[in-house]
């Protein structure tokens, strides 16, 4: 029984968006206990098998299952009562998926599936934090406006919830939701960050001077974000990412007849 799979970046999206984890589940599982074919009974000894296996219950074992026989990711062959599980190469071209990057991990216990929605949140945002972080530094970002000491936390990066929602299409709620979930299950760190105003002396303005301030940044796109901190006016930046996970490119042929 193998433990140690590369899953690609984009079926971890896929799955999440589309709330399919559950489905992605079994299918990892099957993947991972074969070599491409499972030995199949339709009985409740089977799923009882499974469900105790990946921490889901027996009905939603079924309902899972039918859906990837459904959509082609497990075909079935009923005269040697095998499931044959297709491959990522295979499921990749299937879903017209582009990505071509994957997240090697092992699944050896039964809370590594449980716990599978925080790991497609952490896989998510650990590509588009490493994407955010190669683009930022490809365009030379300079930020204008007000003068800001920016507090800077070694090892962390800026990661609005506004581009992860952008980037998966999701609402603003949603990409929070993700972002807890990927830090509670441990995928990812976050820490607050901010910037203090500074004058043009670099000296840190001081709270009696918040309503001018106020004045002065109506116009800009950071009103709502000036906080009041101890003893000076800071804005408040969005929460910084450390990401415990590595993303790994994939060499699959795209090209290749499935």
């Amino acid at each position: 029984m193998r433990t140690l799979t590369n899953i690609p970046v984009s079926l971890c999206e896929y799955a999440l968006v589309n709330r399919k984890v559950n489905q992605l589940k079994l299918y990892i599982y099957l993947k991972l206990n074969s070599e491409g074919y499972v030995a199949y009974r339709s009985d409740n000894k089977v799923y009882k098998e499974w469900a105790k296996a990946i921490g889901i219950g027996e009905k939603t074992i079924k309902s899972s299952l039918y859906w990837l026989i459904k959509k082609k990711w497990v075909t079935v062959n009923g005269k040697k009562g095998l499931l044959k599980i297709i491959g990522y190469e295979a499921l990749i071209s299937k879903l017209n998926l582009s990505l071509r990057t994957g997240v090697l991990w092992e699944f050896s216990r039964r809370e590594d599936y449980i716990y599978l929605k925080a790991f497609c949140c952490g896989v998510v945002i650990t590509y588009y934090l490493r994407k955010k972080r190669y683009f930022d530094r490809q365009s030379g970002r300079i930020n204008g406006g007000l003068s800001m000491n920016c507090n800077k936390i070694k090892g962390y990066y800026p990661m609005p919830n506004s581009y992860i929602a952008e980037c998966l299409k999701v609402s603003l709620a949603t990409a929070c939701r993700y972002k807890q979930e990927a830090e509670k299950g441990g995928y990812i760190k976050t820490k607050s960050n901010y910037s203090f105003l500074m004058t043009s002396k670099g000296e840190r303005i001081k709270l009696d001077c918040y309503s001018i301030i106020q004045g002065v940044i109506s116009d800009e796109e950071i009103p709502n974000r000036l906080r009041k901190g101890r003893e000076f006016l800071k804005i408040v930046e969005a929460d910084s990412v450390h990401s415990l996970m590595e993303c790994k490119k994939k060499s699959y042929d795209y090209n290749r007849k499935k």
